[in-house]
């Protein structure tokens, strides 16, 4: 992991349009990050949110939320940085991850060109399926363990199966007799719980929308526990900024 910025280069950032700059970040400065990310000052908010507290109407609950929802945030100052990580997760969380395109860029490895052994990804436990949606899960299964099971030998017999088939046939001086089937091929075998590596690049506005879209309850929770530890790691970098714009 690597990046470049920081809380200072966000206030900076937003102060060059009075042609002013900070030097350190004190209370100010994480006032102006505050009003930045969330479009009313720090005072504004606090009294928004009691007020939203106090509320007892679903009515008026619903309004305000719609208000929060649609205050105009200043988010531009967020951008003018770059953070770097190595990601690693089964195929079908990399795709929710690759949904998110406005601020990021990603270069994934690539099995046209490798046919080292896959990584499969096993879940702690396997969930019954949601009763009222159409997507989600509920609770642990019962038959969690045997399922597990299951999971663990069907697709470990498909990532042997995969490498026997790249597997190239040497004589006794190891000279190759038979190239193996391409591996451009032979990766349509691997099952979609097998781990793939990517690099992943964006700014702290695009990590953040990233971030409150995948903890939310409603996603899914490998996709949860991904986007928590992402989270992770940038805060330290932003403190001030990642507060801002993902404790809403």
């Amino acid at each position: 992991m690597h990046h470049a910025g920081d809380d200072l280069s966000v206030v900076n950032a937003a102060k060059v349009s009075f042609s002013r700059r900070s030097e350190s970040v004190g209370p100010s400065e994480v006032s102006l990050i505050n009003y930045l990310a969330r479009g009313v000052s720090s005072k504004d908010w606090e009294a928004l949110i009691k007020d939203m507290c106090d509320m007892r109407n679903p009515e008026a609950i619903e309004e305000m939320v719609l208000t929060l929802r649609n205050m105009a945030t200043h988010w531009t100052p967020f951008s003018h940085n770059s953070i770097t990580l190595r990601m690693k997760a089964p195929i079908p969380i990399r795709t929710q991850c690759f949904k998110h395109k406005v601020g990021f860029t990603e270069n994934e490895e690539s099995r046209r060109y490798i046919s080292s052994r896959p990584e499969l990804f096993i879940p702690f436990v396997f969930r019954s399926k949601a009763k009222n949606v159409k997507q989600g899960s509920g609770d642990t299964h019962p038959d969690t363990d045997k399922w597990r099971k299951t999971y663990v030998e069907h697709c470990t017999k498909a990532i042997f199966l995969y490498e026997e088939m790249v597997a190239d046939a040497l004589d006794e001086k190891g000279e190759v007799l038979q190239y193996g089937i391409s591996p451009e091929q032979a990766r349509f075998i691997l099952p979609q719980g097998v781990n793939v590596n990517w690099i992943w690049t964006g700014n702290l506005a695009a990590y953040a929308r990233y971030y409150n879209q995948r903890v939310d309850p409603h996603a899914q929770k490998e996709s949860q526990l991904l986007a928590r530890k992402v989270g992770s790691l940038i805060q330290p970098l932003f403190p001030h900024s990642w507060k801002a714009l993902t404790q809403k």
